[in-house]
């Protein structure tokens, strides 16, 4: 019997990201996948959820942020020129988990004291 050969599909803009995002340092990183228009890179306490879109003259970057620790979720976006290339997007990407990476630094080091709860007398 001889194998099938089975055509598979790839699609969507994160695609091509995969191999200029492995070149990319980025510390603490423990899996990356890219998949449609979305990438997802977990750091050992923190998600970062990415999606590409287009608008109008630009790709939008949608960051979606959430921590296994102190830091509350955050959500924000990047605007790059339309003609922008997967280089320059796994850059983009890459620069953004590096500077959130620095903003949690403190956090993970010195966790904020939970406010003690006053009560009232009833």
């Amino acid at each position: 019997m001889t194998p099938v050969e089975r055509p598979f599909l790839v699609r969507g803009r994160a695609v091509p990201l995969a191999r200029y995002l492995a070149e990319e340092d980025i510390e603490g990183l423990v899996a990356c996948s890219c998949i449609g228009n979305e990438v997802s890179i977990d750091l050992a306490d923190t998600r970062i959820l990415v999606s590409l879109a287009d608008a109008a003259d630009a790709v939008r970057l949608n960051f979606d942020m959430v921590q296994d620790g102190p830091a509350k979720p955050r959500s924000w976006s990047r605007r790059l020129p339309l003609g922008t290339g997967p280089r320059e997007i796994a850059t983009r990407i890459a620069l953004d988990v590096r500077t959130l990476e620095r903003e949690l630094a403190p956090l993970r080091r010195r966790p904020p004291l939970a406010a003690p709860v006053q009560r009232r007398p009833d």
